[in-house]
C-alpha cells in the first residue's frame, strides 16, 4: 500500500518495531493515507500515536538511537506533538486528541489526549481525511490496516466532500475555505448535503469566536498556488464565502486577471495581493495632478503591495509608472558634494537636493551623468 523508499521502510520498521515493544498502536492519518487511496505521490510523513508522541518518540530515540541517525527537532507539549529527522527523512508525531468549539470559529480546545483512534478520527474535517492506517509488522514485514469509520474510501472515487457532522462548519467555518481547496487542486466537490449546510451558515454566520487573523492564515494558504489563486478569488466571490467573515464585499470578480498580472509586475506574491484585495481593497485615491515629481511624491509612501494593488483594482497606470521608471530616482550627489561647492550647512542643502531630485524626475533624459548635476546646481543657486 505505501510503496517507500529502503531508507523510509527502514525508519517505519523500527518505529513500528518499538510499537510492538511500548505496546502502542500507530497509525498513518488524514492526507497522507487519503493521497496514497488517490494514487498521488505522498510528500509529508505523519504518525499519529494512540497515547503521549513525545513519550512514544523519546523511548523510540533511547531504543534506537544506535543502530539509527535520529533527531528529535522540536515537542509541542500543549498538542503532544513532535517533529524528527529519522536517516534524513522528516517525520512528524502527533497524539490522538479530542477537541471542543466553545463558540463558532474558535480555535479548539483541546481534550483526552492519548484517546482511541476512533475518537481522534471523529475531530477531522472531511470523511476522506479521516482515514487511518494502523501500522503493523508481521515477520519483519510492513502491513497495514484501513480504519475507515466515516466511509471516507467511497467519497474518494466520485470525489465528494463530506464533513463528518452536521455542526462541523458551524464549529470551524474555515473547513469551508479548505473544502475550496481540495476542489482547485484535486476536483472534488461539496456534497449536495455540504452545499446546503453551508448555504445555511453563510445566511447567519456566527462569527464570535472566528478570528480575523484564521481567516486570512487559511486563505493564504488557499492562494498560494499562482495557478489556483484567480479561481479561488472568483470562487469566494460567486458563492458569498466572504460572508465567513464580512457580510458584504466591495471586492470584484472581474479584478481577478488584473491582481494576477500585477503580481508578475510588482514582484510580489499572489497569496498575498488576494488576500489584501479580498480582504481589504483599498479606497480609490488619484494624484491631483500629472507632473512625475508629484507621482513620485503621491506614491513614494505606498507598500509595493498597496500600488500593486491601485494599479490592478483601479487602473493607475502611475503606479506602474513610479514602480517601472521613478522610485529609484535620486540626486547621485550628496549634501557633502554640494558644501564643497561653497554652500553652508543648513536647510539650503536640502532645498538643492530636492530642486535636483524633480528636475531629474520631470525631465528623465536631462542628467546624464553626475557633472550635469553640478552644474545645474552651480547655474541656479548661484
Amino acid at each position: 500500500m505505501f510503496n517507500f523508499d529502503d531508507q523510509t521502510t527502514l525508519a517505519v520498521k523500527n518505529i513500528a518495531l518499538y510499537g510492538l515493544k511500548a505496546g502502542v498502536n500507530i497509525y498513518f492519518v488524514g492526507g497522507m493515507v487519503r493521497d496514497v487511496l488517490m494514487g498521488i505521490e505522498i510528500q509529508d510523513i505523519d504518525i499519529l500515536i494512540e497515547g503521549s508522541a513525545i513519550d512514544f518518540v523519546q523511548g523510540f530515540y533511547e531504543n534506537f538511537k544506535d543502530r539509527l541517525d535520529i533527531e528529535i527537532k522540536s515537542n509541542h507539549k500543549s498538542f503532544d506533538t513532535a517533529k524528527t529527522v529519522i536517516n534524513g527523512i522528516e517525520i512528524d508525531f502527533a497524539s490522538t486528541r479530542e477537541e471542543d468549539y466553545p463558540k463558532s470559529g474558535c480555535l479548539p480546545v483541546v481534550k483526552n489526549i492519548g484517546c482511541d483512534i476512533r475518537s481522534d478520527l471523529k475531530r477531522r474535517d472531511f470523511t476522506i481525511n479521516a482515514i487511518s492506517a494502523k501500522i503493523l509488522l508481521e515477520n519483519d514485514c510492513l502491513k497495514y490496516e484501513i480504519i475507515d469509520e466515516f466511509f471516507g474510501k467511497k467519497d474518494i472515487k466520485p470525489k465528494e466532500l463530506k464533513v463528518l457532522h452536521q455542526k462541523s462548519y458551524i464549529d470551524d467555518p474555515t473547513r469551508i475555505l479548505r473544502g475550496i481547496d481540495f476542489n482547485l487542486r484535486f476536483g472534488f466537490d461539496f456534497s449536495s448535503y455540504d452545499k446546503k449546510l453551508i448555504q445555511e451558515y453563510l445566511k447567519a454566520p456566527d462569527r464570535e469566536g472566528l478570528s480575523i487573523d484564521r481567516v486570512k492564515l487559511t486563505l493564504k494558504k488557499l492562494f498560494s498556488n499562482t495557478k489556483r489563486a484567480k479561481e479561488a478569488y472568483k470562487y469566494i466571490l460567486e458563492n458569498k464565502i466572504y460572508k465567513i467573515w464580512q457580510n458584504e464585499s466591495i471586492s470584484k470578480i472581474q479584478w481577478a486577471d488584473k491582481l494576477y498580472e500585477s503580481a508578475e509586475i510588482f514582484n510580489i506574491c499572489t497569496s498575498d495581493i488576494f488576500l489584501e484585495a479580498i480582504i481589504s481593497p483599498p479606497v480609490e485615491k488619484m494624484p491631483q495632478n500629472t507632473s512625475n515629481y508629484e507621482i513620485y511624491s503621491f506614491y513614494k509612501p505606498f507598500s509595493t503591495l498597496e500600488m500593486a494593488l491601485q494599479w490592478a483594482i483601479y487602473g493607475h497606470n502611475e503606479a506602474k509608472f513610479y514602480f517601472e521608471k521613478l522610485k529609484d530616482i535620486k540626486p547621485e550627489i550628496t549634501g557633502a558634494d554640494i558644501i564643497k561647492l561653497g554652500f553652508c550647512e543648513g536647510k539650503i542643502i536640502g532645498e538643492i537636493l530636492n530642486c535636483i531630485q524633480k528636475e531629474k524626475l520631470n525631465n528623465l533624459s536631462k542628467f546624464k551623468k553626475r557633472q550635469d548635476e553640478i552644474d545645474f546646481v552651480l547655474k541656479i543657486f548661484n
